[in-house]
């Protein structure tokens, strides 16, 4: 007869109450690997379905990387560039789909009685830099040319009314009006000996609608869906390798 005893399970329990102790570790560890590809993910898309993003709104995703007494990750858009539009607001419709948020450009226009409030400004392209954004400080001009500037951030750059400033600065190059039927902001130039003009932005009753091209959330469970049991294997080998 052959008797099968159980040894001294101390030493067993002892291994087991160690490698639990990094359970939640190698969890934490899980967790921000995979918000670290969902970060790289949401980028890759990104960079295939926006016409030349530019390098601040690739960097625009982030990630809170979790620990092991907060085991959450998160990866979301930021949402403060200094002066400029968060990327949680720009980036909403893209990722939402629907009508886009109102650029401060266009809130300033609105405070300033030049435009509807149920209007958008719609760019010339003539005005788009490679990026499709209006090029350099052409906003700031307007808006000071329109006595506008103020309106924004509390800026005090408004083109002072002189009469140098109305025949050669912003307050006589932009207007708001209406011309050959189309309502916007309008640049004069001279072209010889003749005054021509050309529109900036125009007026539209219509909201700009946009579908959904980043489906963000969707992309985050796929991610973690296929790779969460290859990461947590990995951490925990880590976790358990590191065990003091």
């Amino acid at each position: 007869m052959i008797t099968i005893k159980a040894p001294d399970l101390r030493v067993a329990q002892d291994q087991l109450d160690k490698f639990a102790k990094q359970v939640p570790f190698a969890t934490a560890l899980t967790l921000t690997n995979l918000a670290k590809r969902v970060q790289k993910g949401e980028v890759s898309v990104m960079e295939k379905r926006f016409d030349r993003p530019t390098r601040t709104t690739l960097n625009s995703v982030f990630i809170k990387p979790a620990t092991k007494t907060r085991l959450q990750a998160k990866v979301w858009l930021k949402d403060a560039f200094g002066a400029s539009i968060p990327a949680d607001k720009y980036l909403q419709a893209q990722v939402y789909g629907g009508t886009r948020a109102r650029k401060r450009f266009e809130k300033a226009l609105i405070r300033r009685g030049l435009m509807r409030p149920d209007q958008y400004a719609m760019p010339n392209k003539a005005f788009l830099d490679q990026h499709g954004n209006i090029k350099g400080q052409l906003a700031m001009k307007i808006l000071s040319g329109l006595g506008a500037a103020e309106s924004t951030s509390g800026s005090q750059h408004n083109a002072a009314n002189s009469k140098r400033s109305r025949k050669k600065g912003n307050a006589w190059r932009y207007f708001v009006g209406e011309v050959d039927g189309e309502a916007g902001v309008w640049e004069r130039r001279k072209i010889g000996r003749e005054i021509g003009v050309r529109p900036v932005f125009i007026f539209t009753d219509a909201a700009p609608r946009y579908r959904v091209r980043v489906p963000f959330f969707k992309i985050a469970d796929n991610i973690v869906k296929a790779r969460f049991d290859e990461e947590f294997a990995k951490a925990f080998e880590q976790a358990v390798a590191t065990a003091k």
